[in-house]
């Protein structure tokens, strides 16, 4: 099994896609970093909640309306929200860490999806390697490279913060490894999602037509069936976007305890789906 991770790591760094991948997570790096403000591709957030971030408002921000707000330019936003001492912004921008799960497509789609549509999955099966065995080397490499990438996201935002935006604007390192580090079992929750996609799936054309929209897609139903059915505000708590923004705030011991607990609970759904899948597929 550690043959066939090492394969994936050599044929992943000569692929288009993880570059592709690279460029995104650094466009969203700095849009972020340069607007001073967290970019988002997924639906909205609340964080009414104590995040300790601060609000990304300083005295003179707070003196304009909304029409003075919405008319300054980019420039002059930007000199703003520099003169601000009390925002995070390294924080604000990890708490909008579900756009990584677009980079993570990209992995996923490589490491499985690709083998499926260029057929490569039956030659290497039919190379003394169980089905087993090539299910569980795919899952663990995608999931590592999953954590690189998001640990890689965290620095190179962290330092280019500190470097076009100064301390003002910036935590200690420690504060946004710790948050990466919580983070981290939500993370590896939507590898195991893309994972066992791409499994159920199979084909690239038909896991890209999933996956893209998935996120989106979800939080929509939640959103519609916590309306519907009136559930407590604090089952959309749980939700993986919210998960993430909570995490990076200040969560009590409780609330991590038991967002992992589904973090958990998704990881072995999905993982399990795509094994299923994948053990009843006719190979060809």
């Amino acid at each position: 099994m550690l043959n066939m991770i090492k394969a994936d790591f050599y044929r992943i760094v000569r692929s288009k896609a993880i570059y592709i991948a690279a460029v995104m997570m650094l466009a969203m790096i700095t849009v972020s970093v340069y607007f001073v403000e967290p970019g988002s591709i997924s639906v909205g957030v609340d964080f009414s909640v104590d995040n300790g971030m601060g609000s990304g408002i300083n005295d003179e921000m707070a003196e304009m309306d909304y029409e003075q707000l919405n008319a300054l330019s980019t420039k002059e936003f930007r000199e703003l929200m520099l003169k601000t001492t009390d925002y995070s912004l390294d924080r604000d921008i990890l708490a909008h860490n579900m756009n990584m799960y677009y980079v993570f497509i990209f992995i996923a789609a490589v490491a499985v999806a690709a083998d499926f549509s260029g057929s490569c999955v039956k030659n290497t099966l039919s190379s003394a390697i169980s089905r087993k065995k090539y299910f569980l080397s795919k899952l663990v490499f995608v999931m590592l490279v999953c954590a690189v990438m998001l640990f890689l996201n965290t620095y190179l935002m962290y330092f280019g913060n500190l470097l076009f935006n100064g301390s003002n604007l910036a935590s200690d390192i420690w504060c946004v490894t710790r948050i990466t580090l919580m983070q981290l079992p939500p993370m590896l929750a939507l590898a195991s999602i893309l994972t066992g996609f791409a499994f159920i799936f199979k084909r690239m054309a038909s896991f890209n037509a999933v996956v893209i929209p998935f996120v989106m897609v979800v939080q929509l139903v939640l959103n519609f069936l916590a309306f519907l059915l009136k559930l407590p505000e604090k089952t959309m708590q749980y939700e993986l976007q919210t998960m993430l923004a909570m995490l990076a705030g200040k969560p009590s011991a409780s609330y991590i305890l038991q967002s992992y607990a589904v973090c958990a609970v998704i990881i072995l759904a999905f993982t399990a789906a795509g094994w299923f899948s994948f053990c009843k597929a006719e190979i060809k």
